[in-house]
């Protein structure tokens, strides 16, 4: 689930490929068995009593089923097609932070756990807006959501499309890299911090200068997500401690 739910899914979700054979193969099987059902039935009918021309009652005998039972699946396959977008959406939901269209705290531990389960190196850093309750205060709240939106909108736009970025709570998000290379992801991490310093959020008062610091960790040979997460955590807190708009590297 690289980057963002949103971005993954932001348009309608293509019918899986294995629903849209099973719907063929079940629409096959019942328009084809209404009219064999049919025939058969008109044929044995026809074959004991008579009294009808045959070929215009074996006509109709496909011609009706193949009718009736093909409109009544294709209504039956329509409201399949919805319940399954309508589940999958709801799965999307459920991965999606709904202010900025980021992975969720939910998702972000679903691909750290995969590729803990893959044994990959990984990079990850916490990042925290600087001085969030002043934002709110100064800008009320709604100015204190429109921050956080200008904020993944960075990240979304400044990091590599294959890093996990998530907001996994307030004014706190996630961002993890399968990769080995811990000072390039370092590189980009202070790229975007000092990108995110020098782009104030344009509000209807004028320009608010946001800052933000960061808390890096690589993992270790055979680390913990959990232990990962804390080490970066840890980092946060020596980066607010110094200062902020910061970013420090977990011991």
């Amino acid at each position: 689930m690289m980057r963002t739910v949103m971005e993954t899914r932001s348009a309608s979700p293509a019918i899986p490929a294995t629903l849209r054979r099973r719907l063929w193969r079940t629409g096959g099987l019942v328009v084809g068995g209404s009219v064999l059902a049919t025939v058969l039935f008109v044929h044995v009918a026809m074959t004991a009593f008579g009294g009808i021309v045959y070929l215009d009652a074996m006509v109709a005998a496909v011609l009706i089923p193949l009718v009736v039972a093909s409109s009544a699946f294709a209504w039956i396959a329509s409201l399949t097609l919805k319940l399954d977008s309508s589940r999958r959406e709801l799965e999307r939901l459920a991965l999606q932070d709904s202010l900025t269209g980021l992975s969720n705290r939910r998702a972000a531990m679903n691909q750290l756990e995969a590729w803990d389960g893959q044994a990959a190196p990984i990079a990850l850093a916490i990042a925290d807006i600087d001085f969030f309750k002043r934002v709110n205060d100064r800008l009320g709240h709604d100015g204190g959501d429109a921050s956080l939106v200008h904020f993944a909108a960075m990240l979304r736009r400044l990091l590599p499309p294959s890093w996990l970025i998530a907001r996994i709570g307030g004014e706190e998000f996630l961002i993890a890299a399968q990769t080995s290379d811990f000072p390039t992801f370092f590189a980009h991490i202070e790229s975007l911090r000092s990108a995110v310093a020098e782009t104030p959020l344009i509000t209807p008062a004028g320009p608010y200068n946001l800052t933000a610091s960061f808390g890096l960790a690589e993992r270790l040979p055979a680390e913990a997500t959990a232990r990962l997460i804390t080490r970066a955590d840890t980092a946060l807190y020596a980066a607010k401690q110094a200062g902020r708009n910061r970013s420090e590297k977990a011991a």
